[in-house]
């Protein structure tokens, strides 16, 4: 397991509700002054995993995935800031056929919540599934993109939205009807594509659902609260 204390600029932007104007934040200790504690292993005693500080963290399956996540500071009287999205990037093909799991901790150690359903259940840790590439029929679109390339498992896909920002490498000329080939034609999708080795990434967006009577940013965590963020690779479910 990796840990990683609090706040790069954005290289992928995404739509957030329109009252906030965005700002990226990167791992690095920066403006809202938090100090750097001790490393403790979260995984318990015989825990494979690796601990990180710093813009990287280091699952047990990969020794450097680039971890930032967005921030964004609502315009009205009573100023403010929610954590809207976590990007992982860099992410090693050895990691595929693993589950992360992404937990958002305070000072005490204690897990925040991350999202919400309209049911007002809380979510204090994600996880996501990133998917093997087995070259299946049909698993690709003509861009490379794998279908269900990180998925979430056991949440709320409202409430957490997860998506691969790049799809696979390629390896080899497209059939030359492309770029009007169409998915029939790749009948051996891994002759074309293969997954990148150390360069996939995925975007995690946070979207809590509404509740009536309630603030809009209710749901919202303020990135203020948090000490460092947790990064567990593990076997699937």
């Amino acid at each position: 397991m990796s840990l990683i204390e609090i706040e790069q600029p954005p290289q992928y932007s995404k739509k957030f509700p329109r009252v906030f104007v965005g700002v990226a934040v990167s791992m690095a200790i920066a403006s809202f002054g938090l100090a750097i504690g001790a490393l403790i292993n979260l995984g318990g005693p015989g825990s494979s995993s690796e601990l990180g500080l710093g813009q990287t963290l280091t699952p047990a399956c990969d020794n450097a995935v680039t971890f930032l996540y967005f921030t964004s500071i609502e315009n009205r009287a009573d100023i403010s800031i929610t954590l809207n999205e976590i990007q992982m990037s860099n992410i090693s093909s050895n990691c595929a056929g693993k589950d992360f799991i992404i937990t958002a901790r305070d000072n005490d150690g204690v897990a925040l919540p991350l999202s919400r359903d309209a049911n007002g259940d809380l979510y204090t840790s994600v996880r996501i599934n990133f998917s093997r590439f087995l070259g299946v029929d049909g698993s690709v679109d003509t861009n490379g993109n794998l279908t269900d390339m990180f998925t979430l498992v056991g949440g709320n896909p409202e409430a957490i939205v997860v998506q691969a920002i790049a799809g696979l490498d390629q390896i080899a000329p497209l059939p030359e009807s492309s770029p009007g080939v169409v998915d029939g034609d790749l009948s051996a999708p891994y002759s074309y594509w293969e997954l990148s080795k150390e360069s996939n990434s995925v975007s995690i967006t946070f979207n809590p659902q509404p509740i009536a009577g309630q603030d809009s940013l209710a749901g919202f965590l303020n990135p203020r609260l948090i000490k460092l963020f947790t990064l567990e690779s593990t076997d699937p479910l």
